[in-house]
């Protein structure tokens, strides 16, 4: 089709030329304008808001309890078995256990998308299924479904300024009732309390009492069962009326208890007091969790001790607004304070995820709404500002439309939303910026009425917006096949940047064409072609006057090609899979060797948020001992939630806002990290963790250690020895663990099976009274109407009775005759305790036998770290290399180390490094397809093979750009914290803004290429049309090439996207350049054999 913009007449219009014309009319523009405002509006405050798109992974947990089975036993009797059944199930990715004495848990771990409630039922229909071939040692399971939607959305600590009156006991009884109340919140799903102590009814009995009185705990049990019972014994018709008749009562009172007849001797009750010392107050101390501001806060120099806590944490259904929830949250908590809480109770919020996602949402609205000003004043200035206001009001058509088919297919509002729309901005501008400029270029040099001169340049770039739309959607589409969970991650990248560029289209041929009508004149002046004529004539004139010349040029650019693609194979340009992001919280793991005591946890952790709360950026922190703090999709990915015991500590760090701090929270974890480092002594490790950017791992590197089928686990632990000390001698590669556990004593009473049969006494009496003595047993229930939660009444042997060998011995046992005149038997006449060395546990994945190697990087990425690591294994040459000076060509520092033949490693299951393979390998497959999807339509459009390489010859050439971009940035400024590195790092956003620059350079290429064939058409000479073409297309491709940098500047502040906008930045300059230059070039080297034949 060609229009050389000067006979009008003579053009026969098509039906899309009749639809721009009806648009001309004004009423279709108008209700776009009105749908897409009123349904933008509509959007923007329905759709759910969250800081992170919502992954949805189904796991399920199987616990189950195998009594008096070793590790070993576990492993082969029940795990293994298990396992089998398991790994039938459809849809399962991988499966986990951990074998331990008498217990496992075993994991199924779904494909990411999978149905969550289909998951959980085909765990259920399985199990049940093959109940006939569980073993007969497995005395109970619990199927418990991992919901991503039991991460709570709100964390409220309550706190005392005075404990001695308010302590954890009865901060506890405050939080229980507040669980009820919040729970009547709409759109709350789990409300939990983490921390104190409930009320009890201790029930301490005294071995030499019951012996004296020839009871035992089995009596003492039965007893409290027997009186504690309340039953319907139908209804009765008396009097011509119905009386409900009833049996028993219930222990209601402590005096009750008291006085409750537990057995009779010679004719004499016993009392319960007589046997034991009963109390009603807080149960034992099995945690503690405390709280202290930093100085940070503005409740530091106030309140400046460590103020006992408890937890309260709020999840959200899923689907539900986290924003709207919060603020309910915390409007019913002001109305509580008031109306329940004496003054004294504090509520400190230690997590508040609606705020932190309005705050994000609020923030990169303003960053769009100011990169949508600055774009249109770029505009203003170049093209003027009528053109500009045409342009500016098709972006909020855009956005408004997106945002609501956002919400109609379920998508939330979140950072990787808005950054989608950020991102587009730069590419929904250009169809009207390239139709306002043909429109205005038809107003100058055409002839006729302007409504015709409208149509006419709209149907000159027609074709090549709506082939380039399709390149573009064909580039972004892909994204959305990208397995694991970065797949959900980036899923709203994948819809809102074609669904903005469609949009624009349709904006372009319906809406801007009537914005030019009412605010552009037809002229007849020539503003700027004769000036970009000679201009442009002088830039490529030289190169298409000689293909000598020609050629050297085409040289040049590919052998800057190959040059900057190799930076990031000599690592002078740092691949990794997602930066680090600036959160407003952090989490500290304490781990002492097992078999600790929960004081001598609690200690290391008093010393860690000493340390902590040192940092300038600390407002609160939030400790925990003996049991998990509130889990956050990092630590429910990585169980955190089974951290229950005594040994194992975790903090919760609050910080400062992050307009209020310098660092970011990277950097703080840096030099937190350094000043625990003297705490890692005796078997104590203490990790620093941050919240991912994106979809969290196990650590960042993972080694898994597999050993051939006849290797022992043993033989597997200690190559995970080997492993741990090649890692640590690796520079800035910290935290080095593994899941092999230290030694740790267990006391087993081995029973003198003789003396126990005669007797009469089984080896299941002993192990039951011994766990009623040392776990406690709960009896029965006091049943008081005003208590939250049942009173339990628990039997128990006095703490300072059970830390002592001779007094378990004590412990009075009657045969199962259980006959009142029956002599009592002690524990200790019946066996002797041996000490010994507790089972270690025995892990595996996809049932085969595993150990664990977990370690975390400073500043170096886990490509460069493994490939190193692994270079030197069985390596004779032992030359010391520096970390900096190696690549992939030259790996390894010169560290020679050995693993046995049997023993294998996996370097890319679980960490990072599994993860960036799997991204990059997506990213990489969708852009292959992407680019053979391009190459077809520019095929179909184009009608030649020749003309669609051209066109596309620009697209690898964005490296050039792009490459030297990172390393440059890493040559600048400060790139240490403290004695770690901080580099600039090539990251999957930074490909997804390679991915947004071939669309961007084929669409400048396309229309470039369609007006240099249209001007070859109307018999222009080949550079005659070259010149013409570029000159023409030169003011449009340079608009665009400003509007997506200055559109993409604001992202470069966020850190999670920064690799994105630099990528785009860098690139949108080389391909500027490229489009303009080299692409008439190589038409020329490809034609100019065909143009002088002619």
């Amino acid at each position: 089709m060609t229009h050389d913009g000067n006979s009008p007449h003579d053009y026969q219009h098509t039906w899309l030329d009749n639809l721009v014309a009806y648009s001309l009319k004004g009423g279709l523009p108008i209700l776009f304008f009105v749908l897409s405002f009123t349904l933008g509006a509509i959007a923007l405050v329905y759709t759910p808001r969250e800081e992170e798109p919502q992954i949805v992974v189904p796991m399920v947990d199987v616990i189950i309890t195998a009594p008096g089975l070793s590790a070993k036993q576990v492993e082969k009797q029940v795990t293994l078995p298990l396992e089998k059944i398991l790994s039938q199930i459809t849809g399962v990715e991988h499966i986990y256990s951990r074998s331990n004495s008498g217990r496992a848990i075993v994991t199924l771990r779904y494909f990411v998308g999978e149905d969550r409630e289909n998951a959980l039922l085909n765990a259920y229909n399985k199990l049940y299924s093959n109940q006939d071939s569980i073993p007969a040692t497995v005395s109970n399971w619990i199927i418990k479904p991992i919901e991503v939607d039991d991460v709570p959305t709100v964390v409220l600590g309550l706190w005392s300024d005075q404990p001695d009156r308010y302590s954890d006991f009865e901060l506890r009884r405050f939080a229980d009732e507040i669980t009820t109340s919040l729970q009547q919140i709409e759109d709350t799903n789990q409300v939990s309390v983490v921390g104190g102590r409930a009320r009890s009814i201790n029930v301490f009995f005294n071995p030499q009492s019951m012996a004296s009185r020839k009871t035992t705990t089995h009596e003492i049990i039965q007893a409290i069962n027997s009186a504690n019972q309340l039953h319907n014994a139908g209804i009765l018709s008396v009097n011509n009326q119905s009386i409900i008749l009833e049996a028993g009562d219930f222990i209601r009172t402590l005096k009750q208890l008291k006085s409750l007849v537990v057995n009779v001797i010679d004719g004499r009750p016993v009392y319960l007091q007589d046997v034991a010392t009963i109390t009603d107050g807080p149960a034992e101390v099995d945690n503690y969790s405390w709280v202290e501001f930093a100085a940070g806060h503005d409740l530091s120099k106030t309140y400046d001790q460590q103020y006992p806590m408890v937890t309260l944490a709020i999840a959200k259904k899923r689907g539900s607004n986290a924003v709207w929830l919060a603020e309910n949250i915390h409007k019913h908590i002001e109305q509580l304070q008031q109306q329940l809480l004496p003054p004294e109770i504090h509520i400190e919020i230690l997590r508040d995820y609606g705020k932190t996602a309005d705050e994000k949402v609020s923030n990169l609205t303003s960053s769009l709404a100011f990169a949508i000003f600055t774009v249109v004043v770029f505009i203003a200035v170049f093209l003027g500002w009528r053109a500009a206001l045409v342009v500016g009001l098709a972006i909020p058509i855009c956005y408004g439309l997106t945002l609501m088919l956002d919400m109609a297919f379920g998508y939330t509002i979140n950072r990787v939303t808005l950054f989608a729309l950020i991102l587009s901005l730069g590419l929904l501008v250009d169809d009207p910026i390239t139709g306002i400029d043909n429109i205005e270029r038809f107003m100058r040099k055409g002839t006729g009425d302007a409504q015709e001169r409208i149509i006419q340049a709209i149907a000159e770039i027609r074709s090549a917006l709506l082939m380039s739309t399709v390149t573009i959607i064909l580039a972004f589409v892909p994204l959305a096949f990208i397995t694991g969970m970065m797949g959900p991650y980036m899923a709203p990248m994948a819809f809102n940047v074609p669904i903005a560029v469609i949009i624009s289209t349709l904006v372009a041929f319906m809406v801007t064409p009537w914005l030019a009508s009412k605010a552009l004149k037809p002229t007849q002046e020539e503003k700027t072609s004769e000036g970009l004529l000679t201009f442009y004539r002088k830039m490529i004139g030289p190169f298409i006057s000689s293909r000598k010349k020609a050629w050297l040029l085409i040289t040049l650019f590919i052998a800057l090609f190959v040059i900057t693609a190799s930076l990031p194979v000599f690592q002078l340009v740092p691949l990794k899979l997602l930066p680090f992001d600036n959160k407003d919280e952090m989490q500290v793991l304490i781990d002492l060797p097992e078999g600790s005591t929960l004081e001598q946890t609690a200690a290391i952790a008093e010393k860690s948020a000493l340390i902590a709360g040192r940092l300038p950026e600390v407002k609160a922190i939030a400790s925990y001992v003996g049991q998990p703090s509130p889990i956050d999709f990092n630590g429910l990915v990585r169980q955190y939630f089974y951290r229950q015991a005594p040994h194992l500590g975790d903090l919760r760090l609050t910080l400062a806002p992050r307009q209020e701090r310098e660092h970011k929270s990277h950097a703080v974890l840096l030099r937190l990290r350094k000043m625990l480092e003297p705490l890692n002594i005796n078997g104590t490790s203490i990790k620093v963790v941050e919240v991912p950017p994106g979809p969290p791992v196990l650590s960042t590197v993972v080694v898994e250690i597999y050993g051939d089928p006849l290797t022992s686990y043993q033989k597997q632990r200690d190559a995970a020895s080997v492993v741990m000390n090649r890692l640590k001698q690796e520079p800035f590669v910290v935290e080095i663990d593994s899941t092999v556990e230290a030694e740790q004593s267990r006391w087993r009473f081995q029973t003198d099976k003789e003396k126990a049969m005669l007797s009469d006494i089984s080896t299941q009496d002993i192990a039951l009274n011994l766990s009623i003595a040392n776990q406690g047993h709960t009896a029965g229930y006091l049943n008081l109407e005003r208590e939250a939660n049942p009173l339990p009444i628990t039997l128990r042997l006095a703490k300072d009775m059970r830390t002592r060998q001779n007094d378990l011995e004590t412990l009075p046992l009657k045969g199962h005759a259980n006959k009142q005149n029956q002599p009592l038997i002690s524990l200790g006449e019946l066996g002797d305790f041996i000490e010994s060395t507790a089972d270690k546990a025995i892990y595996h994945k996809d049932l085969k036998p595993v150990v664990y190697v977990t370690a975390e990087l400073e500043g170096r990425t886990p490509v460069e770290v493994i490939t190193s690591i692994k270079a030197d294994l069985n390596n004779t040459d032992i030359t010391p290399q520096d970390w900096q000076s190696r690549n992939f060509f030259n790996p390894g520092g010169g560290i020679s180390w050995q693993i046995p033949d049997d023993i294998s490693l996996v370097w890319d299951g679980e960490g990072e490094w599994d993860t960036t393979i799997r991204v990059f390998r997506d990213m990489g497959l969708a852009f292959a397809f992407a680019l053979v999807g391009i190459f077809f339509v520019m095929r179909l459009q184009t009608g030649s093979t020749a003309l669609s390489l051209i066109i596309m010859s620009s697209i690898p050439m964005t490296v050039i750009g792009i490459m030297p971009g990172f390393w440059m940035l890493n040559q600048f400024g400060e790139r240490f914290i403290g004695n770690s590195p901080d580099p600039v790092l090539f990251t999957a956003t930074a490909m997804i803004g390679m991915i947004a620059l071939a669309g961007i350079v084929i669409r400048n290429g396309l229309i470039l290429i369609e007006f240099i064939v249209q001007a070859r058409n109307n018999g222009m000479a080949l550079e005659e049309a070259l010149l013409q073409a570029g000159a023409i297309r030169m003011r449009p491709v340079l608009l665009t090439a400003g509007t997506t940098l200055l559109g993409n500047l604001i992202i470069t502040l966020d850190p999670v996207f920064s690799g994105l906008a630099i990528a785009i930045i860098f690139g949108i300059l080389a391909s500027t350049l490229f489009t303009l230059l080299v692409i008439p070039v190589v038409y020329y080297l490809v034609y100019s054999p065909v143009a002088e034949k002619i």
